[in-house]
């Protein structure tokens, strides 16, 4: 659906991306996160063909983004970090006006299918005035949506929300995935981004040090520190059981929960189980920590 190689872009003297490369498939919730001056809304401009790329190949489906005169020849739907509507229209105005802006006319019942789909029906005759700010970005998700695209691109679609029109906007997200949609949206709010996202590209100095589905991300990012929870109180005997593995590099205990720390590989939490069952320790919990998404953004762009 989206592929670019060696993307570049400069702006006088200034390379904000410099030799990006991005891939987006059919079906995909895509979460394209970085630090402020990474190269994110440049690059999703160029996406939505506002911009067009110095050097390098863009493709937004079958067309190559360098080669197209106006935004409208790609099959998207674009909605900006701050979304702007007249306050005077109603929401159901605001559709009317941006559906006969389009190379087709869209039919009210199309509209009136959005707005129940974007939970705004009962307020379509409403001043978008007087719209709180998620329902201001549901609307612009409707907006996105209206010439039934293949491909919608957000730019930060849950900034600024209160909790409750964060789950709202994640919500609808989810939703057009499951209408056969491909997104690839930006964050600052990691939490979102694991929440509702195939695949995850960090951008960095205008280059992807990390593009990974959240599968795979989870699996390789696994720490070989483990949380057991015995059945009864630890004692001192306990513990010296654990220790003596050499695999076990250091352990901490509170009550009934005992945090081990392990070498890395499968041999390791082999030689912890047969530890647990040869010393007959009967426990209630065991799990194996893993890094935030956090976490592995703090690593991946330290020191770029």
């Amino acid at each position: 659906m989206i592929e670019v190689k060696n993307m570049k872009k400069s702006f006088k003297q200034f390379e904000v991306l410099k030799g990006l490369d991005l891939n987006v498939k059919h079906g995909e919730i895509y979460g394209f996160i970085g630090k402020n001056g990474a190269g994110k809304s440049t690059t999703m401009n160029i996406l939505a063909g506002l911009s067009k790329p110095t050097d390098g190949v863009c493709l937004v489906g079958d067309v190559n983004v360098s080669n197209i005169m106006q935004p409208s020849e790609l099959d998207l739907g674009y909605l900006p970090e701050d979304p702007k509507f007249y306050p005077w229209f109603s929401a159901y105005e605001t559709l009317v006006y941006l559906g006969d802006s389009g190379l087709e006319r869209i039919k009210p019942r199309r509209i009136h299918e959005i707005l129940e789909w974007g939970g705004l029906l009962n307020d379509k005759d409403r001043r978008v005035g007087t719209f709180s700010r998620g329902m201001k970005q549901r609307l612009g998700i409707c907006s996105a949506i209206l010439h039934d695209p293949s491909l919608l691109i957000l730019d930060e679609p849950s900034s600024a929300l209160d909790p409750q029109g964060r789950n709202d906007v994640l919500q609808l997200i989810k939703g057009l995935k499951e209408m056969g949609k491909t997104v690839l949206f930006s964050s600052h709010i990691l939490n979102d981004v694991e929440r509702v996202c195939d695949k995850i590209g960090i951008i960095a100095s205008g280059k992807m040090v990390l593009e990974k589905s959240l599968k795979n991300l989870e699996q390789s990012h696994f720490q070989s520190v483990y949380d057991v929870i015995f059945e009864d109180v630890i004692t001192e005997t306990t513990v010296n059981c654990i220790k003596s593995s050499a695999r076990v590099l250091g352990t901490e205990t509170k009550e009934q929960v005992m945090v081990i720390k392990m070498e890395e590989g499968h041999e390791s939490v082999r030689s912890l189980m047969q530890i647990l069952i040869d010393n007959d320790l009967k426990i209630v919990g065991f799990n194996r920590r893993k890094h935030t998404l956090e976490d592995i953004f703090i690593k991946e762009v330290h020191g770029l």
